[in-house]
């Protein structure tokens, strides 16, 4: 079986770095700001507030596409003085010449929303429009109306899940995006915000081990949608913000099939593992899983460090050591 340290150390691993996080906290604000105090948009301005996955902590490092790391993505949710007799058109297009103004130059048009591509940064900026106590609207391009949307109440929802699951939920969010990204990086769904209602709808809320905690959560999955994929059906879970709407609304039959394919091949590829007697082999098992970064077993990666520095006080060699302080947290970092 693999370690606690193992897991502990792989999530350690998967974490956005402290400099890409850096790098978001200090884009949105900026646009945040300018948003403000613009003198047209301004107008329209109410609050902004940051969303997405960074918000809610369930964030894995950027990847990387031929040596090169790809830019995080950053959710800024834009309240709005606007109406729902506005037209969502006109609505987004005012919050894009608001950015261009703002000497932004790499924009993009979304449905929803505007993209700004930075050099180190995606965001995608997005205007909703408040309709009562908890309840929000966002403009459709396609559809040319308002629709609803609650990102607050995700945020809310997500850390009551955590607490429920005693600080396992978010951690076991994470470990399922990296094994979806090592495994069918190109597949467009189920990805974000799915995956974590997924993973709160059929993780266990008992277990403590990660490993088991993975291994029980691919078995949920693969029994609870058998049917599904046998009649050629997508699931349906209701967004915990919005009720009545189906987070699976937008994810095709073949994505969904390709997931749940691969749930169930890996399934058996972790009993193997589980059973292994030879470390290495075990080792290899868990990186088909995971992939190459799935640590080996043994002393933590602040340990090993430790003795390497005690090494190096009596040992005639030059050893190059990180630029920054490595720690193993009791649980994930998150974004701050």
């Amino acid at each position: 079986m693999a370690t606690k340290q193992q897991f502990l150390d792989l999530l350690y691993e998967i974490e956005p770095s402290k400099s890409t996080t850096d790098a978001c906290s200090a884009a949105h604000n900026k646009v945040r700001s300018i948003l403000r105090c613009d003198e047209e948009f301004g107008d329209f301005h109410v609050n902004t507030f940051l969303s997405g996955s960074y918000k809610r902590d369930t964030a894995i490092r950027p990847r990387r596409i031929d040596g090169v790391l790809q830019r995080p993505d950053v959710d800024v949710i834009v309240i709005t003085n606007h109406t729902v007799d506005d037209d969502p058109a006109e609505v987004i297009n005012s919050l894009h010449d608001a950015l261009k103004r703002a000497g932004y130059t790499k924009l993009k048009v979304n449905r929803r929303s505007v993209n700004i591509c930075m050099a180190t940064v995606e965001m995608d900026i997005v205007p909703i429009i408040a309709t009562g106590d908890d309840t929000y609207k966002i403009p459709d391009n396609d559809l040319g109306m308002w629709l609803d949307t609650n990102p607050p109440a995700h945020t809310t929802w997500c850390t009551e899940v955590n607490q429920k699951a005693d600080g396992c939920f978010k951690p076991l969010v994470k470990l399922l995006k990296w094994w979806k990204r090592e495994n069918f990086p190109d597949l467009r769904r189920p990805k974000g915000f799915i995956l974590e209602t997924l993973v709160a709808t059929h993780m266990s809320y008992t277990e403590t081990s990660y490993e088991e905690l993975f291994l029980k959560l691919l078995k949920e999955i693969k029994s609870t949608y058998a049917f599904h994929v046998l009649v050629g059906a997508v699931p349906s879970i209701e967004d915990p913000g919005v009720p009545g709407n189906n987070v699976f609304s937008a994810v095709k039959f073949d994505e969904f099939k390709t997931f749940y394919d691969y749930a169930c091949k890996h399934i058996a590829l972790i009993e193997d593992a589980q059973q292994e007697q030879d470390e290495a082999e075990a080792l290899k098992k868990w990186r088909k899983v995971f992939g190459s970064c799935f640590p080996v077993s043994g002393a933590s990666r602040a340990t090993s460090n430790s003795l390497l520095r005690e090494a190096a006080k009596v040992a005639p060699v030059v050893l190059t050591f990180p630029t920054k302080a490595i720690a193993v947290p009791n649980k994930p970092k998150g974004f701050a």
